[in-house]
């Protein structure tokens, strides 16, 4: 997995508290609630799923991972949202960022800097970008914590790096 760590920011980890302090109160201790990230070690978003690679490919993905030029933007999260797990057990309940078409640019960017080092990425992205805040069982209230977290302002993080295999990737205006 690439990913993006966010508990530096302060903003996103106030409102990610808040946040669970709002999804806890709408259980109202049924005991729907799988499991929360914590804000203060594990916010994060997972910018690719990067799997199913050889040791050489991952090497080559490093590579044009350091060579890739790009420059850092803003990430706002500024939205509540939910998807269904494939197993259909978890809710995920997360943050969105209200600039998903500059995400998914650096994502074409990112794929096509993999491209170039003939690597193919099994997972391109297509599913929105998202800070995880809580997994539920799918009896939750979800509509109504969708209601009344949508709109949220989460915060912003300057996205200078993300990590892939324990490496730091940077924008060239952050090195």
């Amino acid at each position: 997995v690439a990913e993006v760590h966010l508990s530096n920011e302060s903003a996103l980890v106030a409102g990610a508290r808040k946040a669970d302090a709002t999804i806890r109160a709408l259980d109202q201790g049924a005991g729907h609630i799988q499991r929360f990230d914590d804000p203060g070690t594990g916010l994060h978003t997972s910018l690719f799923y990067f799997c199913c690679h050889s040791s050489q490919e991952v090497g080559r993905m490093k590579d044009a991972l350091r060579a890739m030029r790009w420059a850092s933007f803003d990430v706002h999260y500024d939205d509540f949202s939910c998807n269904l797990d494939h197993d259909k057990k978890t809710v995920y309940l997360h943050a969105l960022p209200s600039n998903q078409t500059l995400l998914f640019r650096w994502a074409r960017t990112v794929e096509g800097a993999l491209a170039r080092a003939n690597v193919t990425c099994h997972h391109p992205r297509k599913s929105k970008f998202h800070m995880t805040l809580a997994r539920v069982s799918p009896a939750y209230p979800v509509d109504f914590a969708v209601a009344t977290l949508s709109g949220t302002d989460f915060g912003t993080h300057k996205l200078c790096s993300f990590v892939f295999e324990g490496e730091h990737f940077y924008a060239y205006d952050c090195k």
